[in-house]
């Protein structure tokens, strides 16, 4: 069992690492996930909702389950608020301006260190505190994880933000019953108010940048309309959306938001897609058509009837893929998870050894505080924590926009690892529906072979039968009558002119009817793979027609962007293999399996993912197997609810390039977390010995606002740059 949460309180990686750990450790839990991102957490496992609660507690963070569609809503009190850094700002630019102003401006004599310490101190005191009481957050949090031995990023705040604001205070003391045997301009009530003013604006842009990250998935839930217009009788009546059944009849206009998966019973509509979809063009919609929750009227009217609500339409299952694969964790993010777990602890190893060591060597109380509260204060576990799941969250939010759904993070990973694709024939490059391509005559025009043919044929119900008749479709047809059909072969009818046939080889064999005059046409065919019909009478062969199950307009080109990629295309087919091979050939992939079984299949895509990461693209049940053993198995989104299930990609449009612009993501993607992660270490491993004083006899060194600055721009590059995925265009 599947069960979401969303988790509250949660700073920094080690938060979400503490969590996972607590929560992992409750009998029946068999896994659990957090994104730091978007608070939300997965656990599978027979366990109830209140235990994972009461797990998430004893770490220090509050649990609230929720359905899958939830996870990923933006409540409006869980959005970054802008008045703790607005406040803290302000303060904090007092603060520095009486603390620093006698160095700039002629300042009154009570505002003068030199000339009235006491006072000069006093009044930096209130700015000092209201920073500190607006920011208590850091503090109460940090303080907490630390005395539970489970230290975060707040506790990196509270410990250097905290120990500056004691030292002053100390020298405040001092100076109130000492006068005179200290410095009181040694005294940096603005340092701490800084930090945490500068860390606050860190947070501030990072909370807006996640807001953003989520939205465009978040926008998805919102798309349906509030109220649907129903017709029950001779009347129409505005009902709320949540009392839609499928028992209903559904008025739609233009500019009507479609509110359930419908299917068209009266009318024409022209629908836009794109919010679902990603399809830019209009879509024209008649009865027996199905549209889809979410998507818009632009023309036209129509009554439908729902053929799903609320949660089992289109739109549901994309918000609920996208929010339960958010939580989902891919084995990159899960390594820097383990780093993070260790980093907290290390750096708070690192800041005691540096102000043991300025203190030791004589440098003063002041300058070993200040490097060790710098030295907290600039390392950032966020950017690492932030590093995969921003670019994961990003690229499935994107991904959704443009019919590309991804299950989960695993996926998203190895998407951007694969090397070949294999292709299932019917249905995936081929249309899936027999088309006449081309017809010879022995003596006849084209048009009277087709409206014999489809006069013979008008009664049958075969594939080959419907792609004649579509064919003629226009012509006048001659009327038969006596029909009389031969199981496997064909079919007989008569006319006032005379008895006719249509059929395979086999029939014209038994009827004795010569097709030499046909050989070469019936060669061609055989070679391209196509199906051959042939009509005669009783004066012998009148014509022959072939059918074929035409390519996807876009077949060709997807195999050769893939080409361009460096990822090679193979195709699999349970077809005969002069019909796979005449595919393979139109479209240009050089490698064809056929005739196989759907366990063939399987077999087939196992023993090719030995030589690389491999993708299996398919639609149909037999495609299972297959989708299974690939690293990634893609589904076409027309396809059957087995394929559908057993494929860790979804594709909404049934066009081949989508396989392509869906390997394109991945690899974007997986590109964004390596140069997110590359950032996050490289800064980590620069700042924390700059900060330390390592690099002092070079003259290099900073001060705790300078670090707070640097920490704020670490954690918010990771995101900018992952935010750059939203411009992925397919």
């Amino acid at each position: 069992m599947i069960q979401n949460f969303k988790v509250y309180g949660m700073m920094c990686a080690a938060c979400a690492s503490h969590v996972e750990n607590a929560v992992s450790k409750v009998e029946g839990v068999q896994s659990v996930s957090v994104s730091l991102l978007t608070s939300a957490m997965r656990v599978e496992g027979e366990i109830t909702p209140e235990a994972v609660e009461a797990a998430v507690r004893r770490a220090g963070y509050t649990a609230k389950a929720v359905s899958g569609t939830a996870v990923l809503s933006l409540e409006k009190a869980e959005k970054t608020s802008k008045k703790p850094l607005f406040y803290s700002l302000l303060f904090a630019v007092l603060l520095m301006v009486l603390s620093m102003g006698h160095t700039v401006f002629d300042m009154p004599s009570f505002l003068c260190p030199d000339e009235n310490p006491l006072a000069w101190l006093l009044c930096q005191v209130p700015f000092a505190i209201a920073v500190a009481a607006i920011n208590y957050r850091y503090f109460t949090g940090g303080l907490r994880s630390l005395l539970s031995l489970r230290p975060n990023m707040d506790s990196l705040i509270a410990v250097g933000a905290g120990a500056s604001l004691l030292y002053a205070f100390g020298i405040l003391f001092v100076t109130l019953f000492s006068p005179g045997t200290v410095s009181v301009t040694k005294a940096d009530f603005s340092a701490s108010a800084m930090i945490l003013s500068l860390v606050t604006l860190g947070k501030t842009l990072e909370g807006g940048a996640k807001d953003r990250t989520v939205g465009a998935i978040a926008k998805l839930s919102k798309l349906v309309p509030d109220t649907v217009t129903v017709k029950r009788g001779e009347s129409e009546a505005e009902v709320p959306l949540s009392f839609l059944t499928t028992e209903d009849t559904v008025l739609l206009k233009v500019g009507d938001r479609i509110p359930a998966d419908c299917e068209i019973k009266a009318g024409h509509l022209t629908v836009d897609e794109a919010a679902l979809t990603g399809e830019s063009l209009p879509q024209e919609k008649a009865v027996g058509d199905k549209i889809l929750s979410g998507t818009v009227v632009t023309d036209g009217f129509a009554e439908a009837k729902p053929v799903a609500v609320g949660e089992d339409t289109a739109l549901s299952a994309t918000v609920r893929m996208v929010s339960e694969a958010s939580a989902s964790k891919a084995p990159i993010g899960r390594l820097a998870d383990r780093v993070s777990l260790y980093f907290v602890p290390s750096v708070m190893g690192v800041s005691l050894l540096t102000f043991l060591i300025f203190l030791l060597t004589g440098q003063g109380v002041g300058a070993a505080i200040e490097r060790a509260v710098s030295v907290l204060v600039i390392s950032c576990p966020c950017a690492l924590g932030l590093a995969t799941p921003t670019a994961m969250t990003v690229a499935m939010g994107r991904g959704a926009e443009v019919g590309i759904l991804v299950k989960d993070a695993e996926t998203m990973e190895n998407l951007g690892r694969i090397k070949t694709v294999a292709f299932d024939k019917t249905g995936t490059l081929t249309k899936g529906a027999l088309q006449v391509v081309d017809v010879w005559t022995a003596d006849a025009d084209k048009e009277s072979v087709l409206s014999l043919a489809a006069a013979l044929e008008a009664s049958s119900c075969h594939p080959i039968a419907n792609a004649v008749k579509e064919a003629a479709k226009g012509l006048p047809l001659p009327t038969l009558q006596d029909f009389k059909t031969i199981p496997g072969k064909g079919l007989f009818g008569k006319s006032e002119n005379g008895r006719y046939m249509i059929g395979n080889l086999s029939l014209m064999e038994d009827c004795e009817v010569e097709i030499d005059k046909a050989d070469a046409f019936l060669a061609a065919a055989n070679a391209r793979g196509c199906g051959v019909l042939f009509l005669a009478s009783q004066e012998g062969l009148l014509g022959a027609i072939t059918v074929f199950d035409t390519l996807k307009e876009d077949a060709k080109e997807a195999v050769s962007q893939l080409k361009d990629m460096g990822i090679a295309s193979r195709l699999l087919s349970g077809d005969c293999q002069a019909v796979a091979n005449a595919v393979a050939e139109e479209v240009g992939i050089e490698r064809v399996f056929a005739p196989l079984l759907p366990d063939e299949k399987g077999k087939v895509i196992t023993e090719e993912r030995e030589k690389a990461h491999i993708a299996m693209v398919g639609d149909g049940i037999n495609d299972a197997p297959a989708l299974f053993a690939a690293d990634v198995g893609i589904a076409m989104g027309a396809g059957t609810d087995i394929a559908l299930e057993s494929a860790g990609a979804v594709l909404r449009f049934d066009k081949p390039t989508h396989v392509v612009s869906l390997l394109k993501l991945g690899r974007l993607t997986m590109k964004k977390i390596k140069q997110n992660l590359f950032f996050a270490l490289v800064y980590n491993v620069i700042c924390i010995p700059l900060a330390a004083g390592v690099f002092l006899p070079l003259g290099g060194s900073v001060t705790p606002m300078i670090a707070a600055a640097a920490m704020a721009c670490s954690s918010l590059t990771v995101v900018t740059n992952a935010l750059s995925i939203k411009r992925f265009c397919p």
